[in-house]
């Protein structure tokens, strides 16, 4: 219940006069009397003022900060400490469909033009982007325009939706340099535009999956940023791990699928014949001119 709730309940503010310059004041209520200590021991406050007789709490009772037990292991320090708080931890804004259908309803979004984070920051559906913004499902049987949007991650349920009404929703990712362009535009205008940068490793295997309608897929702009990093054709394999053509390891140190025109011999990443060569030239060995084996 809010302060002004209690107060109409116990005040009929209708009964009294006009606001006026000269009538102005406060509630009833709003102070109250400091209590007079040391008045005698009549008002319950007297002679020691109710901080009782000597110790610390009579001289000084402020400067006993919070948590402090008179000199012996405060509580924090006795209780076991377990988990931790991950400092790399990414922390995306979450957007429900509602929201989104409830701003296109009021037109404060504009459905026929494409929706991207600096979009939905300035119609106020999110507040602060630290690292993105995620969509959710919440409100999905109420969604039906027709949007092309763009945000960080979304849902798998909220994919299906958007798709469902005739839209389309690209995930694209953003570092703390993108991000500052993209919602701050006006702050680069004279200055030359930063090449965007490729997601992680621990990212890069969600923006190219197909399925969470990943940039570095669907559209050509991410592709283009692909050959650019000298990962063109970089895909998504059925172990999870991204594989790039023509590189003998994936981005995890892992050795790729074979292809048809390479075997795999014992030493990981050579051929059968280039290993075979190297322990013929390690076994067999060399001769000096002066006739001396090495």
């Amino acid at each position: 219940m809010s302060a002004y709730t209690w107060v109409r309940k116990a005040l009929d503010v209708s009964q009294l006069p006009r606001v006026k310059l000269n009538n102005i004041q406060d509630l009833p209520g709003a102070k109250r009397k400091a209590v007079r200590v040391g008045r005698g021991p009549g008002s319950g406050k007297g002679k020691t003022c109710g901080r009782g007789h000597k110790g610390q709490g009579q001289r000084n009772k402020a400067a006993i900060r919070v948590g402090f037990e008179g000199g012996q292991t405060p509580f924090y320090l006795r209780v076991p400490k377990r988990g931790f708080r991950n400092k790399n931890q990414t922390h995306y804004v979450p957007l429900n469909l509602n929201r989104v259908q409830y701003l296109i309803d009021s037109g404060r979004i504009d459905a026929s033009q494409t929706v991207n984070m600096h979009t939905l920051q300035q119609s106020g559906a999110v507040g602060r982007i630290k690292h993105g913004v995620k969509l959710l499902a919440t409100g999905s049987e109420w969604f039906e325009s027709k949007v092309n949007i763009e945000v960080s991650q979304a849902s798998r349920k909220a994919i299906e939706t958007i798709q469902k009404v005739g839209g389309q929703i690209t995930t694209a990712h953003y570092n703390a340099l993108g991000l500052r362009v993209l919602l701050k535009p006006w702050r680069f205008e004279d200055r030359l535009q930063p090449r965007r940068a490729l997601p992680n490793k621990k990212l890069m295997a969600y923006y190219l999956n197909p399925e969470n309608r990943g940039y570095l897929v669907v559209t050509e702009e991410g592709r283009e940023r692909l050959r650019d990093g000298g990962m063109e054709g970089a895909y998504l394999g059925d172990d999870g791990r991204v594989h790039i053509p023509g590189k003998r390891v994936t981005l995890y140190s892992q050795p790729s699928p074979p292809g048809p025109d390479r075997l795999v011999g014992p030493v990981g990443g050579l051929d059968k014949q280039e290993s075979v060569r190297g322990h013929e030239s390690q076994s067999e060995p060399q001769t000096t001119d002066t006739g001396t084996e090495v």
